[in-house]
């Protein structure tokens, strides 16, 4: 099998082979990859969710910005109609206390 110069059609082989769709797989990438280019570690451990044009992303963070800034750094992706923000904005947990 040929490939294209993103890897596009072996992507597709491959999602297909696992039963998801070559658009399905590739905004899903995308969604991660500028997660992971943000520069917020807590963004990288988001799970992304694509689906009839329906990006969800879940997960914690420790505040409403960086909710707020992984809604925004996936705002333009090319396929997405709306995101599904569920994202739980939770405190970090706290460090045990010395001597407990």
């Amino acid at each position: 099998m040929s490939e294209d110069y993103q890897g596009r059609l072996l992507l597709a082989s491959q999602s297909q082979e696992r039963g998801l769709s070559e658009e399905k797989q590739v905004v899903q990438a995308e969604a991660r990859l500028r997660l992971q280019r943000s520069g917020y570690p807590e963004l990288r451990l988001i799970r992304c969710a694509f689906h009839e044009g329906v990006l969800t992303l879940r997960g914690r963070v420790t505040s409403f910005y960086l909710k707020q800034m992984a809604q925004t750094l996936i705002r333009e992706l090319e396929g997405v109609g709306e995101i599904n923000n569920r994202l739980v904005v939770a405190a970090p947990p706290c460090p045990p206390r010395a001597g407990s």
